[in-house]
């Protein structure tokens, strides 16, 4: 005696074979293209590890760079015996504004203009206040941090920016290292 019972017809037993098979074709396929699509995904991300290793190599040759751009000498003017000694102390002590236009020049972006630069002496720190234009947020927010990798600035701090109709007025505010 048969252990089964087989309700179902011999054709339609034989259709469910050739069924079966095309399922494993399927199966088979699929499993192809996420093979691939994982393959592609997987280099997408050597690639982009490459990239970033590339960015921050080219980040650190710019930053070498900036560092060495160095102004033209200042022009010394001999002293004439009718200069008094404390005007010549005050001169030596005074900072050396080629350098720091100059540094501010470099790092200024191509959205942002400046429309004043006043420096202040208070309780013994150098503070600078920057006042400008943008057309773009981005561009007050890369100023920053140009400013702060710069070795004349530190401590760079956003003392208001407001928003108008064609652009965006900013002020900052940062310390100074008169060189």
């Amino acid at each position: 005696m048969k252990a089964t019972l087989n309700l179902f017809p011999v054709a339609v037993m034989v259709g469910a074979a050739k069924r079966k098979g095309r399922f494993y074709y399927l199966l088979a396929g699929l499993s192809v293209y996420i093979v691939v699509i994982m393959g592609l995904w997987f280099l997408n991300i050597i690639d982009a590890r490459k990239l970033g290793a590339e960015m921050d190599k080219l980040n650190k040759q710019k930053i070498e760079l900036q560092q060495q751009i160095k102004p033209p000498p200042a022009v010394t003017v001999a002293p004439s015996l009718l200069v008094d000694k404390e005007i010549l102390i005050a001169m030596e002590k005074a900072p050396k504004w080629s350098q720091t236009l100059s540094t501010i020049s470099v790092v200024v972006p191509q959205d942002v203009w400046l429309s004043a630069i006043e420096s202040r002496e208070e309780k013994g720190v150098k503070n600078m206040s920057i006042k400008g234009f943008s057309t773009a947020q981005l561009g007050v927010a890369s100023f920053i941090s140009a400013l702060e990798l710069s070795h004349h600035f530190y401590d760079v701090e956003i003392v208001f920016v407001q928003k108008g109709a064609k652009d965006i007025s900013f002020e900052l505010k940062a310390k100074t290292r008169w060189r």
